[in-house]
Protein backbone atom coordinates (compact mmCIF):
# COMPACT_ATOMS: atom_id res chain seq x y z
CA UNK A 1 0.00 0.00 0.00
CA UNK A 2 1.17 3.51 -0.84
CA UNK A 3 1.38 6.26 2.39
CA UNK A 4 -1.82 7.49 0.53
CA UNK A 5 -3.42 4.58 1.13
CA UNK A 6 -2.72 3.68 4.21
CA UNK A 7 -3.57 7.80 5.81
CA UNK A 8 -7.42 6.73 3.60
CA UNK A 9 -7.49 3.57 5.70
CA UNK A 10 -6.67 4.65 9.12
CA UNK A 11 -9.33 7.39 8.61
CA UNK A 12 -12.18 4.36 7.33
CA UNK A 13 -11.36 3.04 11.06
CA UNK A 14 -11.13 5.87 12.89
CA UNK A 15 -14.91 7.00 11.12
CA UNK A 16 -16.05 3.49 11.43
CA UNK A 17 -14.98 3.21 15.24
CA UNK A 18 -16.69 6.70 15.92
CA UNK A 19 -19.41 5.13 14.23
CA UNK A 20 -19.85 1.74 15.99
CA UNK A 21 -19.06 3.71 19.73
CA UNK A 22 -22.45 6.08 18.67
CA UNK A 23 -24.42 2.96 17.98
CA UNK A 24 -23.75 1.27 20.96
CA UNK A 25 -24.26 4.39 23.70
CA UNK A 26 -27.39 5.16 21.59
CA UNK A 27 -28.60 1.15 22.12
CA UNK A 28 -27.30 1.87 26.17
CA UNK A 29 -29.34 5.21 26.41
CA UNK A 30 -32.33 3.08 24.63
CA UNK A 31 -32.12 0.14 26.99
CA UNK A 32 -31.95 2.17 30.12
CA UNK A 33 -34.97 4.41 29.16
CA UNK A 34 -37.91 3.05 31.03
CA UNK A 35 -41.78 5.05 30.92
CA UNK A 36 -42.21 7.55 33.68
CA UNK A 37 -44.63 5.93 35.91
CA UNK A 38 -46.70 8.61 37.49
CA UNK A 39 -49.76 6.26 39.09
CA UNK A 40 -50.02 4.00 42.02
CA UNK A 41 -52.81 1.38 41.27
CA UNK A 42 -54.24 -1.48 42.62
CA UNK A 43 -55.21 -4.59 40.18
CA UNK A 44 -57.95 -6.95 41.86
CA UNK A 45 -59.03 -10.12 40.90
CA UNK A 46 -55.89 -11.41 38.88
CA UNK A 47 -52.56 -12.95 39.39
CA UNK A 48 -48.85 -11.22 39.47
CA UNK A 49 -48.13 -13.35 36.17
CA UNK A 50 -50.68 -12.67 34.28
CA UNK A 51 -49.78 -9.02 34.48
CA UNK A 52 -46.24 -9.54 33.38
CA UNK A 53 -47.45 -10.86 30.08
CA UNK A 54 -46.16 -8.42 27.89
CA UNK A 55 -46.98 -5.67 29.72
CA UNK A 56 -45.19 -5.29 33.42
CA UNK A 57 -41.68 -6.44 34.39
CA UNK A 58 -41.01 -8.12 37.88
CA UNK A 59 -37.85 -6.89 39.57
CA UNK A 60 -38.29 -7.12 43.58
CA UNK A 61 -36.22 -3.88 43.48
CA UNK A 62 -37.28 -1.39 40.52
CA UNK A 63 -40.01 -2.83 39.10
CA UNK A 64 -43.27 -2.07 38.62
CA UNK A 65 -45.24 -4.51 40.13
CA UNK A 66 -44.46 -3.53 44.05
CA UNK A 67 -45.99 -6.48 45.66
CA UNK A 68 -48.28 -9.15 45.36
CA UNK A 69 -50.51 -9.89 48.06
CA UNK A 70 -53.53 -11.92 48.53
CA UNK A 71 -56.65 -10.47 46.09
CA UNK A 72 -54.66 -7.34 45.31
CA UNK A 73 -51.60 -6.28 43.38
CA UNK A 74 -50.14 -2.49 43.83
CA UNK A 75 -48.49 -1.73 40.33
CA UNK A 76 -46.60 1.52 39.17
CA UNK A 77 -47.93 2.60 35.68
CA UNK A 78 -48.29 4.79 33.23
CA UNK A 79 -51.68 6.30 31.58
CA UNK A 80 -51.44 4.15 28.46
CA UNK A 81 -50.24 1.05 30.76
CA UNK A 82 -53.86 1.57 33.14
CA UNK A 83 -55.42 1.74 30.03
CA UNK A 84 -54.24 -1.26 28.94
CA UNK A 85 -55.42 -3.26 32.30
CA UNK A 86 -58.84 -1.20 32.03
CA UNK A 87 -59.39 -2.86 28.63
CA UNK A 88 -58.65 -6.18 29.55
CA UNK A 89 -61.51 -6.07 32.72
CA UNK A 90 -59.35 -5.82 35.08
CA UNK A 91 -60.45 -4.04 38.57
CA UNK A 92 -58.63 -1.26 38.58
CA UNK A 93 -58.54 1.66 41.61
CA UNK A 94 -55.99 4.46 41.54
CA UNK A 95 -54.44 4.98 44.72
CA UNK A 96 -52.03 8.02 44.12
CA UNK A 97 -50.62 10.32 41.80
CA UNK A 98 -47.00 11.67 42.01
CA UNK A 99 -44.26 12.51 40.33
CA UNK A 100 -42.02 11.20 42.39
CA UNK A 101 -41.57 7.27 42.51
CA UNK A 102 -40.35 6.91 45.92
CA UNK A 103 -43.51 8.64 47.21
CA UNK A 104 -45.69 6.39 45.35
CA UNK A 105 -43.66 3.27 46.62
CA UNK A 106 -43.91 5.26 50.13
CA UNK A 107 -47.57 5.12 49.53
CA UNK A 108 -47.44 1.26 48.67
CA UNK A 109 -45.05 0.23 51.48
CA UNK A 110 -46.28 2.27 53.70
CA UNK A 111 -49.80 2.75 53.89
CA UNK A 112 -51.54 6.31 53.54
CA UNK A 113 -49.30 8.52 56.25
CA UNK A 114 -46.05 7.91 54.24
CA UNK A 115 -44.49 6.22 57.06
CA UNK A 116 -43.95 3.10 58.46
CA UNK A 117 -46.97 1.52 60.42
CA UNK A 118 -46.04 1.40 64.52
CA UNK A 119 -46.47 -2.40 64.74
CA UNK A 120 -43.31 -2.75 62.75
CA UNK A 121 -40.11 -2.09 65.13
CA UNK A 122 -37.27 0.24 64.87
CA UNK A 123 -33.82 -0.43 65.78
CA UNK A 124 -34.09 1.70 68.99
CA UNK A 125 -37.07 -0.08 70.20
CA UNK A 126 -35.75 -3.32 69.93
CA UNK A 127 -32.95 -2.69 72.53
CA UNK A 128 -35.46 -1.04 74.85
CA UNK A 129 -37.10 -4.19 74.50
CA UNK A 130 -34.73 -6.12 75.04
CA UNK A 131 -33.49 -4.07 77.76
CA UNK A 132 -36.91 -4.38 79.94
CA UNK A 133 -36.51 -8.43 79.41
CA UNK A 134 -32.70 -8.21 81.19
CA UNK A 135 -34.33 -6.22 84.00
CA UNK A 136 -36.96 -8.53 84.31
CA UNK A 137 -35.40 -11.86 83.80
CA UNK A 138 -32.06 -10.81 84.88
CA UNK A 139 -30.85 -14.80 85.30
CA UNK A 140 -31.91 -15.75 81.29
CA UNK A 141 -30.73 -13.04 79.04
CA UNK A 142 -28.15 -10.69 78.35
CA UNK A 143 -27.20 -8.44 75.37
CA UNK A 144 -23.44 -7.33 74.18
CA UNK A 145 -22.20 -5.75 71.56
CA UNK A 146 -20.03 -7.91 68.60
CA UNK A 147 -19.36 -5.10 65.95
CA UNK A 148 -20.31 -1.09 64.73
CA UNK A 149 -21.84 -0.87 61.50
CA UNK A 150 -19.49 0.06 58.34
CA UNK A 151 -20.42 3.88 57.20
CA UNK A 152 -22.51 5.58 60.49
CA UNK A 153 -20.72 3.13 63.42
CA UNK A 154 -23.70 2.06 64.85
CA UNK A 155 -23.65 -0.35 67.31
CA UNK A 156 -24.46 -4.19 66.36
CA UNK A 157 -25.63 -6.03 69.29
CA UNK A 158 -26.63 -9.98 70.10
CA UNK A 159 -28.52 -11.45 73.07
CA UNK A 160 -27.52 -14.31 74.51
CA UNK A 161 -30.68 -16.55 76.18
CA UNK A 162 -29.53 -19.20 78.35
CA UNK A 163 -30.37 -20.20 82.44
CA UNK A 164 -27.46 -18.64 84.27
CA UNK A 165 -26.45 -16.90 81.32
CA UNK A 166 -24.28 -14.70 82.94
CA UNK A 167 -22.32 -17.62 83.80
CA UNK A 168 -19.63 -18.72 81.30
CA UNK A 169 -21.74 -21.16 79.04
CA UNK A 170 -19.96 -24.37 77.25
CA UNK A 171 -23.65 -25.72 76.08
CA UNK A 172 -24.83 -26.17 72.15
CA UNK A 173 -25.75 -22.99 70.86
CA UNK A 174 -28.18 -22.32 68.24
CA UNK A 175 -28.28 -18.95 66.25
CA UNK A 176 -31.57 -16.59 65.13
CA UNK A 177 -30.86 -13.68 62.83
CA UNK A 178 -33.15 -10.79 60.96
CA UNK A 179 -32.31 -8.36 58.56
CA UNK A 180 -29.03 -9.08 56.59
CA UNK A 181 -31.94 -7.17 54.15
CA UNK A 182 -32.78 -3.81 54.98
CA UNK A 183 -35.94 -3.54 53.50
CA UNK A 184 -36.94 -7.69 54.88
CA UNK A 185 -38.12 -5.88 57.85
CA UNK A 186 -40.55 -9.09 59.45
CA UNK A 187 -36.99 -10.62 60.45
CA UNK A 188 -36.52 -8.27 63.06
CA UNK A 189 -39.90 -8.80 64.28
CA UNK A 190 -40.02 -12.93 64.25
CA UNK A 191 -36.42 -12.53 66.24
CA UNK A 192 -38.08 -10.27 68.67
CA UNK A 193 -41.11 -12.11 69.80
CA UNK A 194 -38.66 -15.20 70.02
CA UNK A 195 -36.92 -13.51 73.09
CA UNK A 196 -40.28 -12.44 74.45
CA UNK A 197 -41.13 -15.91 73.64
CA UNK A 198 -38.35 -17.74 75.67
CA UNK A 199 -37.86 -15.96 78.82
CA UNK A 200 -41.58 -16.08 79.84
CA UNK A 201 -41.87 -19.43 78.58
CA UNK A 202 -38.55 -20.52 81.51
CA UNK A 203 -40.50 -22.32 84.35
CA UNK A 204 -44.30 -22.52 83.07
CA UNK A 205 -43.50 -24.23 79.53
CA UNK A 206 -41.84 -27.43 79.65
CA UNK A 207 -39.91 -27.43 76.22
CA UNK A 208 -38.61 -24.19 76.87
CA UNK A 209 -37.83 -24.94 80.32
CA UNK A 210 -35.32 -27.43 79.02
CA UNK A 211 -34.01 -25.76 76.64
CA UNK A 212 -32.66 -22.82 77.98
CA UNK A 213 -31.31 -25.34 80.57
CA UNK A 214 -29.44 -26.84 77.81
CA UNK A 215 -28.69 -24.65 75.36
CA UNK A 216 -27.33 -21.13 74.26
CA UNK A 217 -29.49 -19.10 72.26
CA UNK A 218 -28.20 -16.26 70.48
CA UNK A 219 -30.39 -14.18 69.12
CA UNK A 220 -29.32 -11.16 66.13
CA UNK A 221 -32.08 -8.95 65.84
CA UNK A 222 -31.09 -6.98 63.00
CA UNK A 223 -27.65 -7.74 61.54
CA UNK A 224 -28.03 -4.39 58.86
CA UNK A 225 -28.54 -1.57 61.46
CA UNK A 226 -27.99 1.31 58.96
CA UNK A 227 -30.66 -0.30 56.48
CA UNK A 228 -32.54 -0.81 58.76
CA UNK A 229 -32.64 2.55 59.73
CA UNK A 230 -33.25 3.64 56.70
CA UNK A 231 -36.57 1.43 56.07
CA UNK A 232 -38.02 2.24 59.59
CA UNK A 233 -37.40 5.59 59.79
CA UNK A 234 -39.41 6.24 56.40
CA UNK A 235 -36.32 7.71 54.37
CA UNK A 236 -36.40 4.44 51.34
CA UNK A 237 -38.66 1.43 51.39
CA UNK A 238 -36.55 -0.01 49.01
CA UNK A 239 -33.40 0.19 50.93
CA UNK A 240 -32.01 -3.39 50.81
CA UNK A 241 -28.09 -3.18 51.34
CA UNK A 242 -26.25 -1.16 54.25
CA UNK A 243 -25.49 2.35 53.40
CA UNK A 244 -21.79 2.58 52.22
CA UNK A 245 -20.64 5.62 51.02
CA UNK A 246 -19.40 4.09 47.67
CA UNK A 247 -18.93 7.35 45.75
CA UNK A 248 -17.24 9.55 48.72
CA UNK A 249 -19.21 11.91 48.32
CA UNK A 250 -20.91 12.33 52.08
CA UNK A 251 -24.44 12.18 50.99
CA UNK A 252 -26.14 8.81 52.75
CA UNK A 253 -28.90 7.54 51.52
CA UNK A 254 -28.58 7.80 47.54
CA UNK A 255 -30.83 5.05 46.57
CA UNK A 256 -28.50 2.19 45.07
CA UNK A 257 -25.73 2.46 47.45
CA UNK A 258 -24.26 0.47 49.92
CA UNK A 259 -23.19 -3.45 50.08
CA UNK A 260 -25.32 -6.05 50.25
CA UNK A 261 -24.22 -8.01 53.30
CA UNK A 262 -25.93 -11.26 52.54
CA UNK A 263 -23.16 -11.33 49.21
CA UNK A 264 -20.37 -10.44 51.53
CA UNK A 265 -19.28 -13.17 53.10
CA UNK A 266 -16.21 -15.23 52.29
CA UNK A 267 -17.68 -18.59 50.90
CA UNK A 268 -17.65 -18.84 47.10
CA UNK A 269 -17.84 -14.80 47.27
CA UNK A 270 -16.57 -14.00 43.72
CA UNK A 271 -19.39 -16.63 42.06
CA UNK A 272 -22.29 -14.69 43.88
CA UNK A 273 -23.93 -11.95 43.76
CA UNK A 274 -22.61 -8.60 41.58
CA UNK A 275 -19.35 -6.28 41.07
CA UNK A 276 -21.65 -3.63 39.42
CA UNK A 277 -21.67 -1.63 42.66
CA UNK A 278 -25.15 0.11 41.58
CA UNK A 279 -26.71 -3.43 41.76
CA UNK A 280 -28.97 -4.26 44.64
CA UNK A 281 -27.03 -7.19 45.03
CA UNK A 282 -23.56 -5.87 45.32
CA UNK A 283 -21.02 -7.84 46.96
CA UNK A 284 -18.41 -5.25 47.77
CA UNK A 285 -14.53 -4.97 46.71
CA UNK A 286 -14.01 -8.22 48.67
CA UNK A 287 -15.03 -10.53 51.19
CA UNK A 288 -15.80 -9.33 54.62
CA UNK A 289 -15.36 -5.73 53.08
CA UNK A 290 -18.15 -4.80 55.67
CA UNK A 291 -18.00 -4.37 59.48
CA UNK A 292 -21.48 -6.20 59.46
CA UNK A 293 -19.89 -9.17 58.12
CA UNK A 294 -16.88 -9.14 60.24
CA UNK A 295 -18.84 -9.22 63.56
CA UNK A 296 -21.10 -12.19 62.42
CA UNK A 297 -17.41 -14.21 61.87
CA UNK A 298 -15.98 -13.32 64.85
CA UNK A 299 -19.72 -14.90 66.66
CA UNK A 300 -19.76 -17.64 64.14
CA UNK A 301 -16.11 -18.52 65.10
CA UNK A 302 -16.80 -18.17 68.66
CA UNK A 303 -19.67 -20.02 69.46
CA UNK A 304 -19.85 -22.49 66.41
CA UNK A 305 -23.67 -22.38 66.29
CA UNK A 306 -25.19 -25.98 65.81
CA UNK A 307 -28.19 -24.84 64.31
CA UNK A 308 -29.06 -21.34 62.63
CA UNK A 309 -32.29 -19.53 60.98
CA UNK A 310 -31.71 -16.28 59.21
CA UNK A 311 -34.89 -14.57 58.53
CA UNK A 312 -35.23 -13.08 55.17
CA UNK A 313 -38.51 -11.97 53.58
CA UNK A 314 -40.51 -13.05 51.12
CA UNK A 315 -41.42 -16.36 49.36
CA UNK A 316 -42.86 -18.52 52.03
CA UNK A 317 -39.84 -21.10 51.36
CA UNK A 318 -36.28 -22.62 53.16
CA UNK A 319 -32.94 -22.72 51.80
CA UNK A 320 -30.39 -24.63 52.88
CA UNK A 321 -27.15 -26.02 51.57
CA UNK A 322 -26.67 -26.43 49.15
CA UNK A 323 -27.14 -27.91 45.13
CA UNK A 324 -23.66 -27.09 44.21
CA UNK A 325 -22.73 -27.90 40.53
CA UNK A 326 -24.87 -31.19 40.36
CA UNK A 327 -22.92 -32.08 44.23
CA UNK A 328 -24.91 -31.91 47.17
CA UNK A 329 -23.81 -30.96 50.78
CA UNK A 330 -21.68 -33.93 52.58
CA UNK A 331 -24.65 -34.11 55.51
CA UNK A 332 -27.40 -33.95 52.77
CA UNK A 333 -29.63 -36.06 54.35
CA UNK A 334 -29.79 -34.91 57.73
CA UNK A 335 -30.06 -30.92 56.07
CA UNK A 336 -32.64 -32.01 54.15
CA UNK A 337 -35.04 -33.77 56.70
CA UNK A 338 -34.51 -31.22 59.19
CA UNK A 339 -35.03 -28.40 56.19
CA UNK A 340 -38.13 -29.88 55.51
CA UNK A 341 -39.28 -30.51 58.57
CA UNK A 342 -39.08 -26.99 59.46
CA UNK A 343 -40.74 -25.94 56.37
CA UNK A 344 -43.65 -28.11 56.91
CA UNK A 345 -43.69 -27.05 60.66
CA UNK A 346 -44.96 -23.20 58.85
CA UNK A 347 -47.99 -22.57 57.68
CA UNK A 348 -48.11 -20.17 55.16
CA UNK A 349 -50.55 -16.92 54.50
CA UNK A 350 -53.01 -18.58 53.21
CA UNK A 351 -53.37 -21.11 55.66
CA UNK A 352 -53.99 -24.42 54.04
CA UNK A 353 -50.46 -25.33 53.43
CA UNK A 354 -46.77 -24.83 54.49
CA UNK A 355 -43.63 -23.41 53.37
CA UNK A 356 -41.30 -25.88 51.38
CA UNK A 357 -38.18 -26.36 51.43
CA UNK A 358 -35.70 -26.40 48.39
CA UNK A 359 -31.73 -26.41 48.11
CA UNK A 360 -30.16 -23.01 48.26
CA UNK A 361 -26.95 -22.74 45.54
CA UNK A 362 -23.60 -22.97 46.77
CA UNK A 363 -21.99 -20.84 44.89
CA UNK A 364 -23.03 -17.03 46.56
CA UNK A 365 -21.88 -15.69 49.36
CA UNK A 366 -24.40 -15.86 51.47
CA UNK A 367 -24.87 -16.68 55.35
CA UNK A 368 -26.05 -20.38 54.74
CA UNK A 369 -23.08 -21.57 52.41
CA UNK A 370 -20.89 -20.15 54.44
CA UNK A 371 -21.99 -20.74 57.96
CA UNK A 372 -21.81 -24.53 56.60
CA UNK A 373 -19.48 -24.40 54.48
CA UNK A 374 -16.89 -23.09 57.07
CA UNK A 375 -18.32 -24.07 60.97
CA UNK A 376 -20.44 -26.99 60.11
CA UNK A 377 -23.51 -24.86 60.89
CA UNK A 378 -27.06 -26.01 59.90
CA UNK A 379 -27.90 -22.40 59.04
CA UNK A 380 -31.46 -22.36 56.74
CA UNK A 381 -32.70 -19.42 54.89
CA UNK A 382 -36.32 -18.98 56.21
CA UNK A 383 -38.05 -16.55 53.56
CA UNK A 384 -41.09 -14.92 55.38
CA UNK A 385 -44.79 -14.16 54.53
CA UNK A 386 -45.30 -14.32 50.24
CA UNK A 387 -46.05 -11.32 47.82
CA UNK A 388 -43.72 -8.65 49.80
CA UNK A 389 -40.91 -7.34 51.77
CA UNK A 390 -42.91 -4.79 53.60
CA UNK A 391 -46.36 -6.83 54.97
CA UNK A 392 -49.71 -4.02 55.60
CA UNK A 393 -50.02 -4.65 59.41
CA UNK A 394 -52.68 -6.87 59.11
CA UNK A 395 -50.74 -9.57 58.08
CA UNK A 396 -47.84 -9.18 60.56
CA UNK A 397 -48.78 -11.16 63.69
CA UNK A 398 -50.03 -14.15 62.15
CA UNK A 399 -46.48 -14.28 59.69
CA UNK A 400 -44.61 -13.86 63.80
CA UNK A 401 -46.73 -16.69 65.03
CA UNK A 402 -46.44 -19.08 61.89
CA UNK A 403 -42.89 -18.41 61.85
CA UNK A 404 -42.42 -19.43 65.68
CA UNK A 405 -43.76 -22.80 64.99
CA UNK A 406 -40.73 -23.04 63.26
CA UNK A 407 -39.02 -21.87 66.00
CA UNK A 408 -39.82 -24.73 68.05
CA UNK A 409 -39.40 -27.49 65.40
CA UNK A 410 -35.72 -26.35 64.72
CA UNK A 411 -35.06 -26.28 69.23
CA UNK A 412 -36.27 -29.92 68.70
CA UNK A 413 -33.53 -30.91 66.80
CA UNK A 414 -31.16 -29.43 68.88
CA UNK A 415 -31.46 -32.62 71.22
CA UNK A 416 -29.80 -34.85 68.67
CA UNK A 417 -29.11 -37.52 67.90
CA UNK A 418 -25.40 -36.57 67.83
CA UNK A 419 -21.86 -36.48 69.06
CA UNK A 420 -20.84 -34.35 71.84
CA UNK A 421 -17.22 -34.32 72.07
CA UNK A 422 -14.73 -33.25 74.98
CA UNK A 423 -10.73 -32.78 73.61
CA UNK A 424 -8.41 -32.32 76.28
CA UNK A 425 -4.71 -32.32 76.71
CA UNK A 426 -3.16 -35.87 78.06
CA UNK A 427 -0.85 -34.37 80.08
CA UNK A 428 -2.38 -31.38 81.56
CA UNK A 429 -5.90 -32.02 81.24
CA UNK A 430 -6.60 -28.67 79.69
CA UNK A 431 -9.01 -28.48 76.78
CA UNK A 432 -7.52 -28.61 73.13
CA UNK A 433 -9.38 -26.60 70.23
CA UNK A 434 -8.64 -29.13 67.64
CA UNK A 435 -9.72 -30.29 64.29
CA UNK A 436 -12.77 -33.34 64.18
CA UNK A 437 -12.90 -35.19 61.18
CA UNK A 438 -15.04 -38.00 59.97
CA UNK A 439 -13.54 -39.20 56.45
CA UNK A 440 -16.69 -41.04 55.72
CA UNK A 441 -19.39 -37.54 55.33
CA UNK A 442 -16.60 -34.67 55.17
CA UNK A 443 -15.56 -33.77 51.60
CA UNK A 444 -12.85 -31.31 50.57
CA UNK A 445 -15.85 -28.61 49.88
CA UNK A 446 -16.47 -27.92 53.58
CA UNK A 447 -13.62 -26.69 56.10
CA UNK A 448 -12.56 -29.36 58.63
CA UNK A 449 -14.97 -28.88 61.84
CA UNK A 450 -13.28 -27.71 64.83
CA UNK A 451 -13.50 -27.75 68.24
CA UNK A 452 -14.78 -24.49 70.54
CA UNK A 453 -12.11 -22.70 73.26
CA UNK A 454 -13.02 -25.10 75.40
CA UNK A 455 -12.56 -28.25 73.76
CA UNK A 456 -16.40 -28.75 73.12
CA UNK A 457 -17.86 -30.27 69.61
CA UNK A 458 -21.05 -30.39 69.14
CA UNK A 459 -22.29 -32.41 65.58
CA UNK A 460 -26.11 -33.68 64.43
CA UNK A 461 -25.51 -36.94 63.14
CA UNK A 462 -27.77 -40.05 61.54
CA UNK A 463 -27.33 -42.85 63.90
CA UNK A 464 -24.63 -45.80 63.40
CA UNK A 465 -20.78 -45.88 63.64
CA UNK A 466 -18.50 -43.63 62.84
CA UNK A 467 -14.46 -42.60 62.90
CA UNK A 468 -13.76 -39.26 64.04
CA UNK A 469 -10.00 -37.98 63.06
CA UNK A 470 -8.95 -35.66 66.08
CA UNK A 471 -6.05 -33.36 65.53
CA UNK A 472 -4.08 -30.63 66.46
CA UNK A 473 -0.61 -28.58 66.32
CA UNK A 474 1.61 -30.04 68.18
CA UNK A 475 -0.47 -33.30 69.38
CA UNK A 476 -0.16 -36.83 67.70
CA UNK A 477 -3.57 -37.37 65.98
CA UNK A 478 -6.19 -39.77 67.39
CA UNK A 479 -8.87 -41.73 66.07
CA UNK A 480 -12.24 -42.37 68.14
CA UNK A 481 -14.59 -45.08 67.20
CA UNK A 482 -17.78 -43.87 68.20
CA UNK A 483 -21.35 -45.87 68.00
CA UNK A 484 -24.49 -42.58 67.96
CA UNK A 485 -27.62 -43.85 69.69
CA UNK A 486 -30.62 -43.35 68.36
CA UNK A 487 -31.71 -40.43 70.28
CA UNK A 488 -30.56 -37.87 72.00
CA UNK A 489 -26.64 -36.81 72.51
CA UNK A 490 -23.93 -39.25 72.62
CA UNK A 491 -20.71 -38.53 74.73
CA UNK A 492 -17.23 -39.22 73.80
CA UNK A 493 -13.91 -37.62 75.63
CA UNK A 494 -10.38 -38.24 73.77
CA UNK A 495 -6.95 -37.01 75.13
CA UNK A 496 -4.60 -35.70 72.64
CA UNK A 497 -1.10 -36.97 73.17
CA UNK A 498 1.90 -34.23 72.46
CA UNK A 499 3.83 -35.22 69.83
CA UNK A 500 7.85 -36.01 70.87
Amino acid sequence: MTDSSDRNLSRLLVRLSVFLFLVSATSSAVAQIRPQRKLLLEVSGVERAELQKGLFAYDDYGGAIISSLPGRISVLATEAERSVLLERGYDVTTVAQDTSELTLRKRSLYGESLELPSIYHTYERILEIGDSLMATYPNLIRRRQIGTTTQEGRGIFVFTISANVNSELDRPAIMFNGCHHADEIIGAQISTEIMRTLVAGYGSDEEVTRWLDSYEIVIVPVVNVEGHYVVTHNIDPRWRKNTRDLDGDGILYEYGEGVDINRNYDFNWAHGGSGDSTNSRYRGEHPFSESENRAMRSLASDRRFLLSISYHSQGEVVYYPWSWRGRTAPDDKLLTRIATGLAESIPTMSGDTTYHAEYGAGTVGQSYPWLYGRYGTFDFIVETGRGSHIFPLEYVPQIVESNLKGVRYLLRQAGGPGLALKVRDADTGNPVEAEVWIPTIDSEDVDRRRTRATGSHWRLLQPRRYGVHVSAPGFETAILEVEIADVGWTDAAIELTKTP
